[in-house]
């Protein structure tokens, strides 16, 4: 049986404790556009972990990601493709890790009747501020089509919804 110090143990807490924390407020990319929300993004042991809040959205599923650049000028178009440091695959990053999917493709978000989505996942090896694969001032997107894992990007149509992921802090524990 493994054992660990007390100080190997303090500090691995007082990592946990300080890790820091994200948000991107999602407005909606066309003029007049009732997409609006937050996403929020912790640094965890197990990788970053996603919280998102939508609401304006059409029913049904939408392909959402994290992109490559912090901006959502020209109805996010600027945002660039999906991050993807390691040059995977376009997959399933939640399932599969950034090493065989784009690092910054969760998948889909799905809308209920009222337009209203949320999603609470965790990208394995990727960071907020750091690491191999961090997502500080990138943008994260929401398509009007579910993202359907075909290559090269999922078939997931024009961008809805985005906002710029910036710090907000450590994380209060």
């Amino acid at each position: 049986m493994k054992t660990i110090s007390l100080a190997a143990a303090v500090a691995c807490v007082a990592a946990i404790a300080s890790a820091e924390t994200g948000s991107a407020k999602i407005t909606g990319t066309a003029s007049g556009s009732a997409v609006s929300g937050n996403v929020s993004f912790e640094d965890t042991a197990a990788g970053l972990k996603v919280s998102a809040a939508v609401h304006g959205l059409p029913p049904g599923a939408h392909g959402f990601h994290i992109h490559e650049w912090g901006t959502c000028e020209d109805s996010a178009k600027a945002a660039g493709s999906h991050f993807n440091p390691a040059h995977a695959s376009h997959g399933k990053a939640l399932k599969d890790g950034p090493e065989k999917a784009h690092a910054g493709d969760m998948g889909n978000i799905v809308a209920d009747a009222k337009g209203d989505a949320t999603l609470n996942a965790v990208i394995p090896s990727v960071a907020l501020n750091g690491g191999k694969f961090p997502v500080i001032g990138r943008a994260v997107v929401i398509h009007e089509k579910v993202d359907d894992f075909s290559q090269p990007v999922g078939n997931a149509g024009n961008r809805v919804g985005c906002g710029v992921i910036g710090l907000t802090g450590p994380a209060a524990k």
